[in-house]
């Protein structure tokens, strides 16, 4: 009996047209082609082919790529390829409201998850003792986490709490969310203080989050205020740039 072999058929990019310039349009049909075969972990095709297929230079790829790679979508490593590090952002989140990250992940109708915890108690130095309103020394639990939606780690935070509100004894009884454990042992959280820098991952948030040191990244600083109006709790959240993204809606 004669075997009948079967073709596989490969997908490949459609050549761009005019309007934009030229590594502005490869870039958006790369990012499009990225998005409909869900390539994330995957690889680009060889930057030859990519370019044959784009109908473009390989300047002009190259410039494409480039921007993807400061953005963090991308990777290209020597003798490997142009490695996919995710698809086109999956979470947005208004910064005038405050949510919890579990409450962003599951408005996106994704699944919230922690991929790491470390607990630890430490004593506050100049800059925790100034943010949260206490003494330098007095003793802070601090909480070490990585956060995923569907199961991608997205975001690193450490947390500064004083003791009086939380504790080790308290770590199996927290959840996902933080912000909804506090807000029911103390009362609700309703004010925050928030500040948003621009970061490049360094080694140990390059490990928490399986990404290149130099990811792009976003770094949110919060400090979160009691009923009372004193500061309960202060962190740094490191989000991956290419997973989530800000907003703020502004009126007159």
């Amino acid at each position: 009996m004669k075997t009948v072999k079967t073709v596989k058929t490969v997908k490949t990019l459609e050549p761009i047209g005019n309007g934009q310039s030229v590594p502005s349009r490869a870039y958006e049909r790369i990012m499009e082609y990225i998005a409909a075969g869900d390539l994330a972990g995957g690889k680009l095709p060889p930057e030859t082919a990519l370019a044959q297929q784009l109908g473009v230079s390989r300047t002009a790829l190259r410039e494409a790529l480039q921007r993807m790679e400061s953005e963090g979508y991308i990777v290209r490593r020597r003798r490997v390829g142009t490695v996919v590090l995710a698809n086109r952002l999956k979470l947005d989140a208004g910064l005038e409201r405050l949510n919890s990250v579990t409450q962003i992940v599951q408005g996106a109708g994704m699944t919230p998850g922690t991929a790491f915890r470390d607990w630890r108690r430490d004593s506050a130095n100049r800059l925790i003792a100034q943010r949260l309103g206490i003494s330098i020394g007095d003793p802070v639990s601090v909480m070490e986490r990585v956060r995923t939606a569907d199961g991608t780690p997205f975001c690193y935070d450490i947390n500064f709490i004083p003791t009086k509100y939380i504790t080790e004894e308290d770590e199996d009884s927290i959840g996902e969310s933080m912000l909804r454990y506090l807000s029911d042992r103390h009362g609700q959280i309703r004010q925050a203080l928030a500040y948003l820098y621009p970061y490049t991952a360094d080694a140990i948030v390059s490990e928490r989050l399986g990404v290149p040191v130099g990811h792009l990244l976003m770094l949110l600083e919060h400090t979160h205020y009691a009923p009372d109006g004193n500061p309960m709790w202060y962190s740094r959240t490191f989000h991956r740039s290419d997973v989530i993204s800000f907003h703020i809606i502004r009126s007159l």
